[in-house]
């Protein structure tokens, strides 16, 4: 049973694997061909949403090293697992979305300064618009993949992507606004795209730095409402979570009665376990620590120091 658990996990890899690398192929694709007609043609626009989605294909081969290394099992020099290897290449995401926001803004800035007019043509609005079709079919091709295979690595993907299609979106304008003779709006259009990269960047730093540090992954009350629900448990207190939205760790104190025995509450604690599990699919471990309540706790305390 264990090597077929092993055997399943590994086609699944493998199979997300095999999806980042054709979004992978296709966002190079994408990349490429607005960074080279955007230099051709000097728009500002299009060479910032080019960068854009360079940052797209970097996220995809942080995605390839993160799953392969996630995937492995709990080992003596990781015993809770390697998950945070997929919080480490979100970091390393956010590395590329910051040295493309900084090409974007210098860019930007230096057409607002002054320089050539870009050149806009038919050809300009059929490169965006193919770029456009391509994006929204990475879009919903990755989002039915990450809904078969469950896999948050790849639904992640497709939302960033989907800011692909809004920064093209207002690359298409600035053309429109170009061709119309307002060639000030392609270099403001390519400081609106750095406000997207901007805030893509910053819920990438975000929820990147709340898994690292810590914060809390569950909350307190519904943990407690689940231990709750066993009626031999008296309370609960310490109750603590962390990990990130589909990987978390719990652990908690939970009060039994002082007269239960030793046996009793190891076996009530793991009813208290398979129902945190059972109520939270995304909890990969509870640890709980048996103890009696604080009340009797004092008693037991007393009573041991008039015996002695």
């Amino acid at each position: 049973m264990a090597g077929a658990g092993r055997s399943s996990v590994l086609n699944r890899h493998a199979a997300v694997s095999r999806v980042l690398l054709r979004v992978l192929f296709l966002n190079l694709a994408v990349a490429g061909a607005k960074l080279v007609f955007g230099y051709a043609t000097g728009a500002v626009s299009i060479i910032s949403d080019g960068f854009h989605s360079l940052t797209d294909s970097a996220s995809n081969v942080m995605g390839l090293i993160a799953a392969r290394a996630a995937q492995k099992p709990p080992d003596e020099d990781h015993p809770y697992g390697h998950r945070k290897y997929e919080t480490i290449a979100a970091g390393g995401i956010f590395v590329f979305l910051l040295i493309a926001l900084i090409e974007v803004v210098r860019t930007a800035v230096r057409g607002l300064a002054g320089g050539p007019p870009a050149h806009v043509s038919s050809l300009s609005f059929i490169v965006m618009l193919g770029s456009l079709a391509v994006n929204l079919i990475v879009v919903r091709y990755e989002s039915r993949e990450a809904g078969r295979l469950g896999s948050e690595l790849l639904m992640a993907d497709a939302m960033h992507t989907k800011s692909d299609v809004l920064t093209s979106c207002a690359v298409l304008a600035s053309l429109g606004a170009v061709k119309l003779g307002v060639p000030l709006l392609d270099p403001i259009g390519g400081l609106v795209i750095g406000a997207f990269i901007a805030r893509t960047g910053w819920k990438v730093a975000r929820d990147t730095s709340q898994v690292l540090s810590d914060r809390v992954a569950l909350s307190e009350e519904d943990i407690r409402r689940v231990v709750m629900s066993v009626p031999q448990v008296v309370g609960c207190h310490h109750i603590r979570s962390r990990g990130s939205a589909d990987h978390i760790f719990v652990d908690l104190h939970v009060w039994f009665h002082g007269d239960t025995t030793l046996h009793e509450a190891h076996r009530l604690s793991h009813v208290v376990k398979d129902r945190i599990l059972s109520a939270h699919p995304q909890v990969a471990d509870a640890i709980i620590h048996i103890e009696p309540p604080p009340n009797q706790l004092g008693t037991m305390n007393d009573d041991r120091g008039t015996q002695s």
